[in-house]
């Protein structure tokens, strides 16, 4: 036991001494090569996935939601920010042409049950 003991403390500081270093080693070629660049798993991934993303999410940021999302929801504020200011000239405080306008509803009303009536 005290073999296998001392042998492994040996193999230990062999190899803290040899690797810790970082030893200039020469650059790997063939089946080396893609074993230090992992598989080119990493280069694969980008090409494949992250770039093509990345540019649906340009399209969709640029022409979807510049020209389409905000398109309509500016739309909507201009549209209810212009018929509030056309419906406040309704509400002139003068009685009479609320009645007038009651009075003209209900002809509506009137005229629309008497025509659509099945």
């Amino acid at each position: 036991m005290a073999a296998s003991v001392g042998l492994a403390i040996i193999a230990i500081i062999f190899a803290v001494n040899k690797f810790s270093k970082k030893p200039d080693l020469p650059e790997a070629e063939g089946a080396g090569k893609l074993l230090a660049n992992k598989w080119y798993v990493d280069e694969m991934y980008d090409a494949i996935i992250v770039r093509p993303l990345g540019g649906l999410g340009k399209f969709l940021n640029n022409v979807v939601e510049k020209s389409g999302i905000d398109w309509i929801v500016n739309g909507v504020g201009k549209g209810v920010q212009y018929g509030s200011r056309q419906l406040r000239l309704l509400q002139n405080g003068q009685v009479g042409v609320y009645v007038l306008f009651m009075i003209a509803g209900m002809l509506i009303l009137f005229i629309l049950q008497f025509f659509l009536k099945k």
